[in-house]
């Protein structure tokens, strides 16, 4: 169980860094919101935004928040502490309905995904350029991140 949002942050950058790879940034200012994390997946020439929300509670907020990301990234998802996902996950259909993705977490660094969303075009070219642009000379490398995704 975590303590504090900021303390769900630190082990959940931890859990990125080791799973897809260090090309994502935190709290992104100056689009619509401030994500947790924006995640990047360069791919040849194809560049995926993937937004991550961490709520320890309001699972609410966390959805129109992540609903607001979509305006600049392809993937949006809610991540909640494991032990209290079960609020959320009983209102699975709403996440489905607004394709926003729900994933549990741990302090063991355990990530359960509950429902993976479609990749989509952002709502937003601006914001999405305004993101890219931030990403434009990184040479970060992603991995593994075709679990994030529905294939469907």
């Amino acid at each position: 169980m975590f303590n504090s949002e900021q303390e769900m942050s630190v082990v959940f950058e931890k859990f990125l860094k080791e799973n897809f790879g260090n090309s994502y940034m935190k709290e992104c200012k100056g689009l619509f919101g401030i994500p947790d994390f924006v995640y990047y997946d360069k791919n040849d020439d194809k560049i995926e935004l993937i937004a991550f929300e961490l709520k320890l509670k309001d699972w609410k907020q966390a959805m129109k928040q992540a609903f607001r990301y979509k305006s600049f990234s392809n993937i949006s998802y809610v991540v909640i502490p494991s032990v209290g996902v079960n609020v959320a996950l009983k209102n699975i259909e709403l996440f489905k309905k607004y394709n926003i993705g729900l994933a549990g977490f741990n302090s063991l660094r355990e990530f359960e995904i509950l429902f993976k969303p479609k990749s989509e075009l952002p709502y937003s070219d601006n914001l999405k350029d305004k993101m890219l642009q931030s990403f434009k000379y990184s040479r970060k490398r992603s991995k593994g991140t075709k679990i994030l995704v529905s294939q469907e």
